[in-house]
């Protein structure tokens, strides 16, 4: 079975990410090169996103090299020559998933009254955050199964599984839509130029990892959509002017984000609801300006002197194993 040089270079990418699975010393150095395209880079991630890449590239290898798999070939080929169909069938997939996404975020906040813009913590047994901002519905999912096998993922990684409860059934959705998205972009990649080729798999791995951990507005969503709106539209011999409309179509997928975080601005206080608190916590640490019960929700106001993040990672410790979990409003201007 031959190979070439594309396909060699996948099974480095893939020896790589097992080094980093393996061992420690690398950790570092790939997460610092991966983090500005993963935003927040975990090992885990940074494992995927170089191990995704490498089989897209040895498995484009081996359907353009191997004679068994010419079949496949032809018939891809027939329904589309250049590969531009089995592009645009990504994209959409990948569009379609990320909205669902979305729909299962506020239909959480839908079952329990509270604003679709709004970020919920789950936090029995660990904190899991989620939004529709960055949302973690899918790869809550992988997670659950991840931590029913046990010892599959390092305990230092998250997985996210504690989330699993409030999005089943509808999350697993992935699990079709995941596969259909590899397939679609394994055949865009054809037998193109090598280097398209490889710009093909960069951008579908940050595309397919946004769309199971971040959502719509994730930062590798944006990074790898962007990139696949380009290779679609952009046509030989090139013109700038073909960037026009792909730059266009990411620039809106990213403006309707920031509408939301505006939408869902609440700079006067942050609004925490605690759901089924069942053991008592001490606020002391922070500057509540009202509480009330409503039923088995526990609402309480604080100022928003802390930053949103430094308010989640406190809210983590007081609540985490002592309640179900909390809804928060956030401070968009709080990130500056």
């Amino acid at each position: 079975m031959k190979i070439d040089k594309i396909g060699l270079s996948g099974v480095i990418l893939i020896l790589i990410g097992l080094i980093v699975y393996a061992t420690s010393p690398m950790d570092q150095l790939v997460m610092m090169i991966t983090w500005p395209l993963l935003s927040g880079s975990s090992e885990g991630k940074a494992v995927l996103f170089m191990m995704a890449i490498g089989s897209f590239l040895i498995l484009n290898s081996l359907i353009n090299t191997s004679r068994f798999l010419t079949p496949i070939k032809e018939r891809a080929n027939e329904y589309s020559p250049d590969g531009k169909k089995f592009l645009k069938l990504t994209i959409l997939i990948i569009l379609l998933t990320c909205l669902v996404g979305l729909l299962i975020e506020f239909s959480i906040r839908l079952k329990y009254g509270v604003s679709p813009l709004t970020i919920f913590v789950s936090t029995n047994p660990t904190s899991t955050t989620t939004s529709p901002m960055h949302s973690h519905v899918f790869k809550s999912v992988f997670g659950h199964f991840a931590d029913s096998l046990g010892g599959l993922v390092p305990e230092h990684v998250h997985t996210g599984g504690s989330l699993y409860p409030e999005v089943i059934p509808w999350a697993y959705f992935i699990f079709v839509t995941l596969p259909l998205a590899y397939i679609t972009g394994l055949f865009s990649l054809d037998e193109r130029r090598d280097i398209y080729r490889i710009i093909m798999a960069f951008a579908l791995t940050l595309a397919i990892i946004g769309m199971v951990d971040g959502g719509l507005y994730s930062q590798p969503l944006l990074i790898g959509l962007g990139l696949l709106f380009i290779l679609y539209f952009v046509k030989t011999p090139f013109k700038f002017r073909q960037l026009i409309l792909p730059l266009v179509l990411i620039v809106l997928v990213a403006l309707s984000g920031l509408g939301l975080e505006l939408a869902g601005n609440n700079s006067s206080y942050h609004e925490i609801k605690v759901l089924n608190q069942f053991e008592p916590v001490d606020l002391s640490g922070y500057n509540v300006l009202s509480q009330e019960q409503q039923g088995n929700m526990t609402v309480i106001r604080t100022d928003t002197s802390v930053s949103d993040k430094n308010t989640l990672e406190s809210l983590f410790k007081t609540y985490e194993g002592r309640a179900d979990g909390f809804f928060m409003t956030w401070n968009f201007f709080s990130y500056f």
